[in-house]
């Protein structure tokens, strides 16, 4: 896995804008998707269950 360090944690979009995304192949990458992906689901639960 040391190999994998010297990846960027944000990379060009590959859709040919001027945006940044986070690098799986980085693992602080991977734990940014994973993160935010967790926040958006609790978010998500917190605002349906607020009515």
């Amino acid at each position: 896995m040391r190999g994998r360090d010297d990846e960027p944690v944000f990379r060009k979009s590959r859709l040919g804008t001027n945006r940044y995304e986070y690098n799986p192949a980085n693992p602080v990458g991977r734990a940014l998707i994973v993160v935010t992906v967790i926040g958006v689901l609790i978010g998500l639960v917190v605002m349906g269950s607020s009515h």
